[in-house]
């Protein structure tokens, strides 16, 4: 949610709840506490790239036919207004494979009300599909890389010309108006590296911004611990934040003018819903939560945010930075967004606040 944006100020509803999470941020220290901020989306599973650490394992084919019906998106929006959330990101798998299904969804979402985004890897994109999107309420548009060298982004990606679409897809999306996004994913092997300061200068250049995830050892990743950024590469990143002011992270505080501020871990105040219902306290934390045809949205906040791990403050990412956490918690072999592991089946009655 881009501060300095305008594609949302044609929205009364949104600007209200914008400047109240402003508000609750100023209160309480700049930090996010168990405030209601966004869903991420998994719309669909499948995928027309194979990505080597897909965290959704999507070229295994999960769950790739399996949609989430629209009345009960239709329904979930309802309720995510009256809680007072402010964004959705749709995401797959890769969205645009079904532009009628994503259509249908934005248009029961009603994108008057919120901030909405679409991620994506960039490879169906062109001026048609963004024209559309901008006409169902569409703000943003994220699309993710690996690096700057095409062929590793290609290898990593698991299809030819998928960097060169990609960077393609940036231009159109701001050419069209829309707030253009390059999603980064950094860990240790690449934190400190030259590659990633040139997708960096790139996207400053562009005046595009960037968002960068960290890396997590969780779906195609599982257990591969040695991806996670350690303090030395962590403290980079922060640094990486004053000397690219385009740069974010979903943690950040997004109105802090001197860049310094975290607001804090997002799980659950950003919460993850699958194509199977299922809640997960964020896209890579694999916990189960809840089940939106069993549980209402209110429920499952309020259950996720008992848990002290979701409801105490972290200025670190837990599922990509906390390696206690990571160990602990998240790395039950097989385990993935279609198949997680119930919270209170991972967490001891002692790790649930009453």
């Amino acid at each position: 949610m881009p501060v300095s944006s305008s594609s949302w100020f044609n929205k009364p509803r949104l600007v209200e709840k914008v400047k109240h999470f402003h508000d609750h941020l100023k209160k309480n220290d700049g930090k996010i506490g168990t405030y209601h901020r966004g869903i991420e989306l998994n719309l669909n599973n499948a995928c027309n790239l194979r990505c080597k650490y897909c965290f959704t394992n999507s070229p295994k084919g999960d769950h790739v036919k399996d949609f989430l019906p629209i009345d009960k998106i239709k329904e979930i929006a309802d309720e995510a207004d009256e809680l007072g959330f402010i964004e959705w990101d749709l995401q797959g798998g890769e969205v645009l494979l079904r532009p009628d299904k994503l259509f249908e969804a934005l248009d029961a979402i009603k994108p008057e009300r919120f901030y909405l985004y679409v991620t994506t890897n960039g490879y169906k994109v062109d001026r048609k599909i963004i024209k559309e999107l901008g006409k169902h309420g569409v703000s943003r548009m994220s699309v993710s890389f690996d690096s700057w060298d095409p062929k590793f982004h290609d290898e990593m990606r698991g299809r030819k010309d998928s960097w060169k679409r990609a960077i393609q897809a940036l231009e159109y999306i701001q050419e069209a108006g829309m707030d253009p996004y390059l999603n980064v994913t950094v860990g240790h092997y690449n934190a400190k590296s030259e590659d990633l300061r040139m997708l960096l200068d790139y996207s400053k250049k562009k005046r595009y911004r960037t968002l960068v995830n960290v890396a997590c050892p969780t779906g195609m990743w599982n257990q591969v611990h040695d991806v996670v950024c350690n303090e030395e590469d962590q403290k980079h990143i922060r640094q990486l934040r004053k000397e690219y002011k385009n740069l974010n992270r979903n943690l950040w505080n997004p109105f802090d003018p001197k860049l310094e501020k975290i607001m804090g871990c997002t799980t659950v105040n950003r919460m993850y819903i699958t194509a199977l219902g299922d809640v997960l306290a964020c896209p890579y934390v694999h916990i189960k939560i809840g089940n939106v045809f069993k549980n209402s949205l209110k429920e499952i906040a309020d259950y996720g945010f008992r848990i002290k791990h979701f409801r105490n403050y972290s200025e670190k990412c837990l599922a990509g930075e906390d390696l206690n956490f990571i160990k602990k918690f998240n790395s039950t072999p097989g385990k993935t967004i279609f198949n997680p592991v119930d919270a209170d089946k991972i967490f001891p009655k002692e790790d649930f606040v009453k």
